[in-house]
């Protein structure tokens, strides 16, 4: 569409801020209230559908009456031009997808923090009786408060019912699927659980559990195989924490927290250091919730059900004696015990009231006590005055010509959230009345104040870390090779002197000395932790000495040979040593858990010609030749024949 454009004499399209499979979203100035909304307009190839546009219309009444913090509020739905769109909160800032593709691992604390406000939003779906069923980063908005907002409730949800009926499962994205979506079953709360788990697997590895060749590959991943467990790939994550994403990925929904209210209670307890180390399976279970079949998809999470009556009135009618209560009836006086008895029977059910009143606060939403400010009165020749904040100022100025207004920048000033080039301020405030032909004063930002990048090469990384905390730069550490002392900084990007934004994301590159971490993990089996070599250039006829430093992590049932090739960079072996692992016996009799390490001499020919050459590993079956796959490189890199390539080395005349 060309902008701007304006729907249905309201919403003025002025930016387009991002785009999907199902949708454009659109920056949009609500004219009528004065304020800055997002459009997200169905694309042409959804409109021609009947039944779609239904349970479009349907599933976004369902999600406007959802009402949480963390959850993107849906303002109006309508349709003009051939269009229907959604009329939602406007949220300043990125999505959790941008950060983690700039950012990579977040902060264990900060991931935690995001997945619990995530599992807020989801959970109070969940009791509406709404379940998502396409959670994934892109639908998750950071605001520049660093607050997780959570949209799309219910548009995937219309589109995966349509599609249905056609024979097509497309509700969901496959790298979040849960298996039930998987294999085609009715998704329930928990199916977001397990999407939830898979973000914050994501947040904390930077990578997602399940990858393969095409979509149908990542599906049968989730069915049938298993993720490998967060500890496992950042051993500094903390064993609970591992096992509640472990928990909230369990391919049986059964087995799994079977609401996000669940999974939030456990990452809540996690954080106030509820769940221990030593045993954290018992505090897990004991809040993934009652069986499946409780909880009820289509309407709201039942309450819990009222206490039984007292048990003192049977238990003192059975210890009165006959003859006493037929003397009691013979009188036809008045009977103290059951006076008592009455008394006791109201106090209980007086005291069940506070119980039933926080239940239904529990569960039926108050409502929120806010309510639009009336607008002021506009003369004859006024207009009113739009919310041009967060706009860039080309757009600010189309918007204020389209209504004969003309936009003044009266300074620029830098600003830590807003970018570069968009409003901050503006004299007008939104939905006051401005006369037609007059002037609008703003100020500009100029993005956040720029910072330079001083000069850390040579330092110790926790020095160089602690100078640049201070300028509020995010610090990424990558450790190299180097004959230079280990923990020292040898490169820095961006380079010293260089004027950057705060929060800009500075690599720092420091020596590990002669050893390599690597976790470099083979078969599921064995990991290659680290490795050894004193330097990386070489003469001909000399020797290139290797240590490596191995841990196995499941118990290797065959004997394997190990190889280690000088090759080529297109892989052809120039030199090679292939035998029983040296010094450390069977690799059948290698004890789970130990890191031991051996040391091998590969010999480099004479008649080696200079040039760049390559060091790669592997284990292998003698009789069949058949290779350990690698599952994860690591540090290194995989070839086309499931070798493992560590690093090049130079050969020098």
């Amino acid at each position: 569409m060309e902008l701007p454009i304006i729907f249905n004499d309201r919403y003025q399209l002025v930016k387009k801020i991002g785009e999907g499979g199902l949708a454009e979203v659109y920056q949009a100035q609500d004219m009528s209230l004065g304020r800055m909304v997002a459009v997200k307009v169905l694309r042409p190839q959804y409109t021609r559908d009947p039944n779609f546009l239904v349970n479009f219309h349907r599933e976004a009444q369902n999600a406007a009456r959802l009402s949480d913090s963390y959850i993107v509020a849906v303002y109006d739905f309508g349709q003009d031009k051939g269009r229907p769109y959604i009329v939602m909160e406007w949220v300043a800032g990125s999505d959790l997808r941008t950060m983690i593709d700039e950012q990579g691992p977040l902060a264990i604390d900060q991931a935690v923090t995001f997945a619990i406000q995530v599992c807020s939003a989801v959970g109070a779906a969940h009791r509406a009786g709404i379940v998502h069923g396409d959670l994934k980063p892109g639908n998750i908005l950071i605001t520049p408060g660093s607050q997780a907002k959570v949209t799309d409730f219910g548009l995937a949800r219309a589109l995966g019912e349509s599609a249905m009926e056609e024979g097509e499962v497309v509700w969901g994205t496959p790298a979040y699927f849960a298996p039930e979506q998987a294999s085609g079953d009715r998704v329930l709360p928990a199916t977001d659980v397990y999407a939830t788990g898979i973000i914050l697997y994501e947040m904390l590895t930077g990578r997602v559990p399940f990858v393969g060749v095409d979509d149908q590959d990542v599906a049968r991943k989730q069915l049938y195989e298993a993720h490998i467990p967060v500890d496992r790939l950042k051993p500094e994550i903390p064993e609970p924490l591992a096992r509640i994403v472990d928990a909230a990925m369990a391919k049986n929904p059964n087995e799994r927290f079977l609401t996000a209210d669940h999974l939030r209670e456990a990452l809540m307890m996690y954080r106030r250091g509820g769940l221990s180390a030593s045993g954290p399976q018992a505090p897990i279970s004991a809040v993934v919730g009652s069986p499946l079949q409780r909880v009820g998809y289509a309407g709201s999470v039942p309450p819990p059900p009222p206490p039984p009556p007292p048990s003192s009135v049977a238990a003192h009618q059975r210890y009165v004696p006959a003859s006493q209560a037929a003397m009691r009836s013979r009188k036809g006086g008045f009977d103290v015990v059951i006076l008592l008895l009455g008394i006791i029977a109201i106090i209980a059910i007086a005291g069940l009231i506070p119980l039933f009143v926080a239940i239904y606060q529990a569960y039926i939403p108050e409502p929120s006590g806010i309510f639009p400010t009336p607008l002021p009165t506009l003369l004859s020749d006024q207009v009113r005055m739009p919310d041009l904040v967060g706009l860039e100022e080309t757009a600010a100025r189309a918007v204020l010509a389209d209504m004969d207004v003309k936009l003044v920048v009266e300074a620029e000033e830098p600003h830590p959230t807003w970018p570069a080039f968009t409003v901050i301020k503006q004299s007008v405030p939104a939905g006051a009345g401005v006369d037609k032909g007059g002037e609008v004063a703003v100020v500009i930002s100029q993005g956040p104040p720029l910072i330079e990048v001083p000069d850390v090469r040579g330092m110790d990384f926790d020095e160089a870390q602690r100078q640049l905390a201070l300028l509020d730069l995010v610090i990424q550490k990558y450790e190299e090779w180097s004959v230079e002392t280990p923990g020292h900084v040898l490169l820095q990007d961006p380079p010293p002197g260089s004027l950057v934004a705060n929060r800009t994301l500075t690599t720092l590159v420091v020596s590990s000395g002669s050893r390599v971490p690597m976790d470099a993990n083979l078969g599921g089996q064995i990991v290659l932790k680290a490795y050894e070599i004193p330097r990386v250039q070489f003469k001909p006829g000399e020797t290139v000495n290797l240590t490596f430093f191995w841990q196995i992590t499941a118990p290797v049932v065959d004997d394997y040979n190990f190889f280690v090739y000088l090759t080529t960079p297109q892989g052809g072996i120039v030199s090679q040593v292939d035998s029983p692992p040296q010094g450390l016996g069977p690799t059948s009799q290698w004890s789970v858990g130990n890191v031991v390490y051996n040391q091998y001499q590969l010999p480099i020919p004479v008649s080696t010609v200079p040039g760049e050459y390559q060091i790669r590993i592997g284990f292998y079956k003698p009789d069949s030749k058949v290779r350990l796959p690698i599952v994860e490189p690591g540090r290194g890199e995989q070839d086309n024949l499931g070798a493992l390539i560590l690093r090049s080395i130079q050969v020098v005349q």
